[in-house]
């Protein structure tokens, strides 16, 4: 008898968002009843907090979520709307005095984004900076005897800080990571690559100094068309991210930047001979060494043999010399006659 599979878990959560491009994160509403544009006010890590609804009731998985599915607290009313706006108004000049408060304690870092949350019980500074650890307990007590409330510092990486910052892209519109872009997927050189774009970092990076986001958007359909072209052509699609069965031919169309002959395959490298072992030969004594010396150079040595029928070489002056020194040191070393 088979099990039959136990039923999905599903339910009916709110899709809201903290910012205008923010993540998405689902509660529960309960019993209230919120259309996409409305305030609703839920629990956080930083306490209350509001968040706009973006996507209405929804039947989802449970198993799909990630974390628990909270419930929200309450619908926004009007006088939070106003406090909410308030404290918007505020962030500005917060952001500046911690901008001049980094400048006057010298500190590596950059300031990015104040945020006030919607009754104002908690001021969040995002900041920037290329050390990990930083001693900042005197300046979260400054901030918060400055404006009387709870202060956070939160470091951000160059990719979230220009999604807060927002700035102009270098195709004359807005930056996507601020307006659209929930989610900052991974941009490798390899898409450049497959859509002969310039390798330079210069023409291919963002305002944040990282890769362009947009590489991600066709490079799907870059990698689909080179395969169709290349399999049409009976290359095997070779040339698209290594994502073929050929034996290295994609790596020579990236050197060459051209089609190759359908067939072609790289000649065999020559395998390397390994050397052979040297041969272990005794020890020779001094005798033996200059019996050897001699022998090489044409001379008879002291046994009477001659030397090799080769023509000898002509010693040089520095090996003269040796040879007059090592002479006199034997004659001095002789015993001499009574």
């Amino acid at each position: 008898m088979v099990a039959a599979d136990a039923p999905a878990r599903t339910a009916r959560p709110i899709g809201v968002r903290f910012r205008r491009a923010g993540r998405l994160y689902y509660f529960d509403p309960g019993d209230a009843e919120l259309a996409v544009g409305d305030y609703a006010i839920v629990e956080t890590p930083r306490g209350l907090t509001a968040a706009r609804v973006v996507m209405p009731a929804t039947e989802v998985n449970l198993d799909d979520l990630r974390g628990e599915l909270k419930p929200i607290v309450r619908r926004a009313t009007d006088d939070d709307l106003v406090s909410m706006t308030n404290y918007r108004k505020e962030e500005v000049e917060a952001e500046r005095a911690f901008a001049k408060a980094i400048m006057t304690s010298r500190l590596p870092m950059q300031a990015v984004k104040a945020e006030y949350t919607f009754d104002g019980a908690t001021l969040t500074l995002h900041f920037s900076s290329r050390d990990a650890r930083l001693e900042l307990g005197d300046l979260v007590a400054e901030m918060a005897a400055r404006f009387r409330t709870r202060v956070e510092l939160r470091q951000v990486g160059p990719r979230e800080r220009a999604a807060m910052r927002t700035g102009m892209g270098r195709c004359g519109r807005e930056l996507c990571c601020a307006t659209f872009l929930s989610e900052l997927d991974t941009v490798s050189m390899r898409m450049a690559k497959d859509q002969n774009l310039p390798l330079n970092p210069d023409k291919i990076s963002g305002a944040c100094g990282r890769l362009l986001c947009c590489l991600q958007y066709e490079h799907a359909g870059y990698v689909e068309d080179k395969l169709a072209a290349e399999q049409a052509q009976g290359g095997g699609g070779c040339a698209t991210s290594g994502a073929c069965d050929s034996c290295g031919v994609h790596e020579l169309k990236d050197v060459l930047g051209q089609a190759v002959a359908p067939g072609h395959e790289p000649e065999p490298k020559p395998e390397a001979s390994e050397p052979e072992p040297e041969r272990a030969e005794p020890r020779r004594t001094g005798s033996q060494r200059t019996a050897r010396g001699r022998k090489a150079r044409g001379e008879a040595s002291e046994s009477g043999e001659a030397g090799s029928g080769q023509e000898a070489k002509p010693a040089s002056p520095r090996s003269r010399r040796r040879a007059r020194r090592r002479r006199r040191g034997r004659m001095r070393q002789r015993p001499q006659a009574n």
